[in-house]
């Protein structure tokens, strides 16, 4: 194990930060992360109206998610995430799949992202100059709201399901699918609470995964996660886990991402990464984006730099991002860091 040394609420590091900082390395010290991809999938015709949201279309199109990875990747993307933030095996029972079968499409989600990877670099094999740029997949857990499709996730109030038991069961079985199914990294999602990143680090301890992990809040405020827990209190949660490689920020508005890593630095000295949304609110109600907060791709990627300068090493895009959005933000880096 490596010890850290110098940051507040040092904690061991561990493999799993040990090989995030070694694949940022081989990306030239930053890595690109993909962007939306159900708003990809809908643009390609692919009707979401359905408690399953994108991991619908596992079920129906799985060609669909094929080709919205393998855009991402060809955008510049070196982290391309599974189909299956919303897939739960309790979410495919209630449609009737039995539960080895709604464990074959949890695994089935990673299978198609590696499939994308493997047509991309077949694709690019004849290239007289290899290619070095890493390309890895992470799979997606989203967090119990996100189950529930009714927009807590963007609250953080599950009500009397509430606890850390039921949290711990709710996800224990999917993690060990998702694990087993042998991605690169397990992407904890969209963590509304302090709660549900604590389950998150016990079951990673319980169930011994080796696979490096890491966890992602959103905020609308810039100083809380969306539940009104302390940012700082979840970071230092994710921090005491040396299965996480890596803390960050995702499906938040872009103006809120400075503050928010300034905070997340105060408590780790794990990298950090920011997949913010477009800027767009979530309506939980009408099960839609409001537009009017919305930024172009161009005023998206002109914070890039300043969250570079502020300490983030992986970044991409959330809810709403596109690939012209990742296309722009690796051209940004490409231009203001360029690998040595």
């Amino acid at each position: 194990m490596v010890v850290k040394s110098g940051g507040v609420g040092a904690a061991e590091e561990g493999a799993a930060g040990a090989a995030v900082r070694r694949w940022v390395e081989a990306g030239g010290g930053r890595l690109v992360l993909d962007g939306g991809l159900a708003t990809e999938l809908e643009a390609h015709g692919a009707d979401l109206n359905d408690p399953l949201w994108s991991a619908k279309c596992i079920l129906s199109s799985p060609h669909l998610i094929r080709k919205v990875h393998l855009d991402y990747i060809e955008a510049g993307a070196n982290i391309i995430i599974t189909a299956s933030y919303q897939a739960t095996i309790q979410g495919f029972q209630s449609k009737g799949f039995s539960k080895e079968q709604s464990e074959n499409l949890l695994t089935k989600s990673v299978e198609i992202a590696h499939e994308a990877r493997e047509m991309f670099l077949k694709q690019h094999s004849d290239q007289s100059t290899p290619m070095h740029r890493p390309i890895l997949v992470a799979a997606s857990i989203g967090s119990y709201g996100a189950y529930l499709a009714d927009g807590s996730e963007y609250s953080g109030d599950y009500g009397e399901a509430g606890t850390l038991e039921f949290l711990k069961d709710f996800h224990r079985r999917r993690l060990q699918v998702l694990a087993e199914a042998r991605p690169d990294l397990i992407a904890f999602e969209t963590i509304p609470n302090k709660l549900e990143a604590q389950a998150y680090v016990e079951l990673l301890e319980e169930c011994n995964i080796s696979i490096p992990s890491w966890f992602s809040f959103n905020s609308k405020d810039g100083v809380h996660v969306v539940s009104g827990d302390s940012l700082i209190e979840c970071a230092t949660i994710a921090n005491s886990c040396a299965k996480v490689g890596a803390v960050g920020i995702n499906c938040t508005p872009p103006r809120f991402i400075h503050s928010l890593i300034l905070t997340i630095r105060k408590v780790t000295d794990k990298p950090i990464l920011i997949y913010p949304n477009s800027g767009e609110r979530y309506d939980g109600e009408k099960k839609e984006w409001v537009e009017s907060t919305g930024v172009s791709d161009g005023d998206f990627v002109s914070y890039v730099s300043e969250w570079c300068k502020d300490g983030a090493v992986l970044i991409g895009g959330c809810c709403r991002t596109t690939p012209n959005t990742i296309r722009a933000i690796t051209r940004t880096l490409n231009q203001s860091f360029p690998a040595p």
